[in-house]
């Protein structure tokens, strides 16, 4: 977050090898494993998952190339991924072909800002089934094309439904 914040960057690959430190009590698979002592469940699952999150919300590079929400100013009550949607997804959601949603999420405020690492750009971001505009200021989105994939940015004032489309 500092390089981040500062543009000093000199601190990164230190950085991210300290993340590993986040992983000891994780297993091969993933999954958090306490062998010996059970009092280290917070450190498997409090500073293992909030660490990797606030990494990959500040750098998103580290995050998999893949659709995901990486940050929000509110609260995400449902996310859809593609392949994933649900049928009350809302009443409007007739209008497009669901075949071309990439990523369905309804938040708990009508304003806000989310983060969200996708495989590619969108076609279209809609906040209530209306659609929104690529801008840097304002009401909108923003795209930050990355070596793989890269970052939409959405910014909500008038809104809490939003849907991404290939």
């Amino acid at each position: 977050m500092y390089g981040s914040l500062t543009g000093d960057t000199s601190f990164y690959a230190n950085s991210v090898h300290q993340l590993n430190w986040a992983t000891y009590a994780v297993d091969n698979d993933g999954k958090t494993c306490f062998p010996f002592d059970e009092p280290w469940l917070t450190d498997g699952y409090g500073d293992y998952v909030r660490h990797y999150l606030r990494a990959m919300a500040t750098y998103p590079v580290l995050a998999p190339v893949d659709d995901h929400i990486l940050s929000t100013t509110s609260i995400i009550q449902q996310a859809d991924y593609k392949g994933l949607l649900k049928k009350f997804l809302a009443p409007s959601f007739d209008k497009i072909d669901t075949g071309k949603v990439r990523l369905f999420y309804r938040t708990f405020d009508d304003y806000g800002t989310e983060e969200i690492k996708l495989k590619s750009k969108p076609s279209a971001v809609l906040l209530n089934d209306n659609p929104l505009k690529e801008t840097v200021d304002g009401e909108g989105f923003t795209w930050t094309a990355l070596e793989k994939g890269g970052v939409l940015w959405v910014k909500r004032k008038n809104g809490s439904r939003v849907i991404v489309v290939e």
